[in-house]
């Protein structure tokens, strides 16, 4: 019994795990849908310059060429879009938006049900 009590936890977290991976994946892609490819950002790294100061007195940095800024940053990519403006209150947008709220609301119910049957069976 101990042996099929493992593979039967091994079944459910493997199943979890791609549960979760493919709900990453399904949003991920709905976001760069909506708000075009993600980008990673990459921060510049300013280099530190160090010089001697007296004792009590603190060097002032050196300013940073404009030139390696701009080759650090990656200026040659194009700036995102701006988002646009949301479309006026039509009929269309009026039922779009009751029909979203309607799934969240089966949504939701649907995930207590589950919930509940999952606990009944558990106990």
């Amino acid at each position: 019994m101990k042996g099929n009590a493992a593979v039967m936890f091994g079944g459910v977290a493997l199943a979890m795990g791609f549960c979760i991976f493919f709900g990453v994946s399904l949003a991920t892609q709905g976001t760069e849908r909506i708000n075009g490819p993600l980008e990673r950002v990459q921060t510049a790294v300013q280099p530190r310059t160090y010089t001697a100061a007296p004792a009590g007195k603190s060097a002032a940095p050196q300013p940073v060429k404009e030139a390696a800024v701009s080759q650090v940053k990656g200026n040659d990519r194009p700036l995102p879009r701006p988002a646009e403006e949301p479309a006026a209150d039509t009929g269309i947008n009026r039922l779009g938006n009751k029909a979203g709220e309607l799934l969240q609301i089966v949504t939701r119910h649907g995930i207590k049900l589950f919930v509940s049957m999952v606990e009944a069976v558990l106990e």
